[in-house]
């Protein structure tokens, strides 16, 4: 009898009834779910933390955007808008697209080719569009606040009207790109291209514009105050009634009397040594 239990004991055992057994069958799983976790981790962007993105299959995304079409060129009476928030696009072939007022918020666009996309009245705040392509974009009055755009080129693109506070431009190619009107504060700008651009009325208040080209630029009307300006290129900019009350131009290159005799100063406003002289 007792030889029968043990026997009944070790078969048991052996198909994973023991708690020993049933750890080790685990074990597997465990293992597989931290490398998906891993592999997950890895495709999310990373400059506003993890967030969960949805995937969306290249025929899937052209009906989207033929119904979005649709949609714009009836007024909403056909189609329906295109909702691509936390979507998965980077790299995303989008040339000439017809984005007009599509929901683009937090979606990754890293890479995506979107130059001459229509992106007028888009929703893009929090979105990722590091190293896109928007050559001949049309992004008037898009929202862009909290968007990354490091690297991106926006050569001669119309982004008048734009909100983008707290946006993120660094390194951006933004030569006679259209800003005028925009609303812009605590945007980072530092080390962008923006030689001959249009910034009339812009409100840069707080922004980061140290090491920024400004060769050229119209700031006509432009809100400077509590901006950085280290190191900022700005040969021939026109800063007619711009505000740059309090501003610290020191390490500011190539002011001349003549430009800063146009703008709004107080005693605050603090200007390279020597000059005037």
């Amino acid at each position: 009898m007792a030889a029968k239990k043990q026997s009944a004991l070790k078969k048991l055992l052996s198909v994973g009834g023991g708690k020993d057994a049933a750890k080790k069958k685990k074990a597997p799983a465990k293992k597989k779910a931290d490398t998906d976790q891993r592999l997950d981790d890895k495709n999310r962007p990373s400059a506003h933390g993890a967030k969960a993105l949805r995937e969306i299959e290249k025929g899937r995304l052209e009906l989207l955007l033929e119904a979005h079409k649709r949609w714009i060129e009836t007024k909403g009476d056909s189609g329906t808008r295109a909702v691509l928030a936390k979507t998965m696009l980077k790299g995303a072939y989008l040339q000439g697209a017809m984005l007009r007022g599509a929901d683009l918020r937090e979606a990754d666009l890293r890479e995506a080719e979107l130059q001459n996309a229509d992106l007028f009245l888009a929703d893009l705040r929090g979105a990722e569009l590091h190293e896109a392509k928007l050559f001949g974009a049309d992004l008037k009055r898009a929202k862009l606040d909290k968007a990354s755009l490091i690297r991106v080129n926006l050569v001669q693109v119309d982004m008048s009207e734009v909100s983008m506070q707290g946006a993120d431009f660094r390194e951006a190619d933004m030569r006679e790109v259209n800003l005028e009107d925009v609303k812009a504060r605590g945007a980072i700008l530092r080390e962008a291209n923006l030689f001959m651009a249009e910034m009339m009325n812009i409100d840069l208040g707080r922004a980061d514009l140290r090491g920024v080209d400004l060769k050229g630029a119209n700031l006509c009307g432009a809100e400077l105050r509590k901006a950085q300006f280290a190191q900022a290129q700005m040969q021939g900019a026109d800063l007619m009634d711009a505000d740059l009350r309090g501003v610290d131009l020191r390490d500011a290159q190539g002011l001349e009397h003549a430009q800063i005799e146009e703008a709004v100063t107080d005693e605050k406003t603090l200007l390279p040594e020597g000059f005037g002289e």
